[in-house]
């Protein structure tokens, strides 16, 4: 406390004396002066410090006292549960246990890692009742899809094919037609350079004359008919180059028709695909059971520590709630043994504690009676330090 230290009675107060640190420059003045109220001001103030510190270390004693007092109920519960019959003792841990295993239930089901997002559970829930139809509505979609893909890729090679044979069509044609050109001309120079020389006489050349016009009428014949031909596969190729084009139409409708309505499906149920929105269903359905089983252990949990309460209460246990909401106490001897040391403890600490706020009100009623001799004048001040 310290506030005063033991000095010799004085009648008058100097300049060493501690009650000169209760006053102002002022009031010290005013004192030296004759005015023998301050000094009453002056030890109002050291008595009202008294009183504030043995009320706080009235408390702080009484707050420690009640935690003394429940460490000892707390221990004597434990030396009761220790004493209790067999049977008794028997049916009480088994509640722990069921206890024990419930709460952990409940604790792997909250710390559970959540494989689906809140969005996609509440869109879940909302459409609880129809996805599973629309789950397989969705793969069919998607089935369906790949199959017109693949019938556009078909219908775009059968347009390569056709483009290509339509193409050497073309360059055969052109081809004929140049080298038609060529045949005429050759034939041409040929008959003319014949008819000159059968002119000279030379008659022996007419069997080379009638070959000559054979051949350009042959020709002639395959140039007619390979044109022909040509002209076929073009026009044939364009009445399937049409054909194709309509149905690649056709198919692409239905590919923005299908692909479209699965995108919307997709944004609808926030997934990515059929593979994704099934793994999210299943998902939701095992925590919506969980959720349920949640629920029923909650119930449980409740009803099986009520029972414990009991229970514990018929057994005259003190405090038989600080026991339910540790059940493992009352089946695992080392933590009972820890439960134990630990409230030991407490307590040793908490006597150590009261005995130390003792010494403290003693050597402060010490300096209350000190300070009561010091300045008898003002005795009654002091009289009201432990009201």
């Amino acid at each position: 406390m310290g506030l005063f230290r033991r000095k010799k009675k004085k009648e008058h107060i100097d300049d060493q004396d501690p009650i000169l640190r209760w006053m102002t420059v002022d009031e010290a003045l005013a004192y030296s002066n004759g005015d023998t109220s301050v000094l009453e001001k002056a030890v109002g103030k050291i008595a009202y410090e008294y009183k504030i510190l043995a009320r706080e270390l009235s408390e702080k004693q009484e707050e420690i006292k009640q935690d003394y007092t429940l460490d000892t109920e707390l221990l004597g519960d434990i030396k009761r549960f220790e004493m209790l019959p067999e049977k008794t003792r028997a049916s009480i841990v088994d509640s722990a246990r069921l206890i024990m295993n419930l709460g952990d239930e409940r604790t792997r089901f909250l710390n559970k890692e959540k494989k689906i997002s809140g969005e996609q559970k509440r869109s879940m829930a909302q459409y609880d009742a129809l996805l599973p139809e629309k789950l397989e509505e969705i793969r069919q979609k998607e089935e369906y899809l790949v199959l017109v893909q693949e019938d556009m890729r078909k219908l775009e090679g059968e347009k390569g094919i056709i483009a290509f044979e339509r193409e050497k069509a073309v360059e055969k044609r052109r081809f004929l037609g140049k080298f038609s050109v060529f045949v005429a001309t050759a034939a041409l120079l040929i008959f003319i350079l014949l008819l000159i020389l059968m002119k000279n006489g030379n008659d022996k050349l007419m069997p080379a004359f009638f070959v000559t016009g054979v051949s350009v009428i042959g020709f002639a014949f395959y140039y007619y008919i390979s044109m022909k031909e040509c002209a076929s596969i073009i026009h044939r190729c364009d009445v399937s180059n049409n054909r194709a084009q309509q149905l690649l139409n056709k198919v692409k409708i239905k590919y923005v028709n299908t692909s479209g309505t699965l995108e919307y499906m997709y944004e609808k149920y926030h997934v990515k695909g059929y593979s994704d929105l099934k793994n999210t269903w299943e998902e939701y359905v095992h925590e919506k059971e969980s959720e349920k089983m949640y629920a029923s252990n909650t119930r449980l949990l409740a009803g099986y520590e009520q029972t414990l309460l009991e229970e514990l209460h018929r057994s005259g246990f003190v405090h038989p709630k600080s026991l339910v909401t540790e059940p493992e106490i009352l089946f695992n001897r080392s933590e009972m043994l820890r439960y134990k040391q630990s409230l030991e403890e407490s307590r040793e600490k908490l006597r150590r504690m009261l005995d130390e706020g003792m010494r403290q009100a003693l050597e402060l009623k010490k300096e209350v009676d000190d300070a009561k001799s010091r300045y008898p004048m003002c005795e009654k001040l002091f009289d009201g330090v432990y009201e």
